[in-house]
């Protein structure tokens, strides 16, 4: 009788362990709203821009490099906030558009407004996505039939 307790202990156990941590190093995951959501920061930037060119402002509210440490709060529903290190925080609702390499980090900020009463948003290209980070890029306009990207690095708290 007590060897089957044993085994039975030992087999929950085991069981429990291995679907704990069976997801934490993913990778090359499906762009969707539940491998988004969660609370994301801001590590990294780059810049690719023509000499000369300088970006001023982005998505509407700050200079690009205000963004970095960025907090974002990515609710599964589409609802979410970020809240820049200066401690200016936005109210979004987000969504993703499209599919596989076509896939579209999209958000719009809700300034008080409900989401389907907002028109305009900001829609980033998705790079590779694991459970720890993902990347989006924007596309900026810098002249006649030139364009430049800014690229964010997100990075799971």
């Amino acid at each position: 009788m007590k060897k089957v307790l044993l085994i039975i202990i030992i087999l929950a156990t085991t069981t429990f362990v291995i679907s704990c941590s069976s997801s934490k190093n993913a990778t090359n995951l499906t762009p969707s709203n539940s491998h988004l959501a969660g609370k994301w920061t801001i590590s990294n930037i780059a810049v690719d821009v023509p000499s000369g060119f300088q970006v001023t402002n982005v998505f509407d509210e700050a200079p690009y490099a205000d963004f970095k440490g960025s907090t974002w709060d990515l609710i599964r529903n589409g609802n979410g906030s970020f809240t820049l290190t200066n401690g200016t925080k936005e109210v979004i609702y987000w969504s993703i558009n499209g599919k596989g390499n076509n896939a579209q980090f999209q958000f719009k900020k809700l300034n008080g407004e409900k989401a389907r009463n907002v028109t305009e948003g900001y829609k980033l290209a998705l790079g590779p996505i694991s459970s720890n980070s993902f990347t989006a890029k924007s596309t900026i306009n810098t002249g006649t039939d030139s364009t430049g990207s800014i690229t964010y690095t997100f990075t799971k708290q």
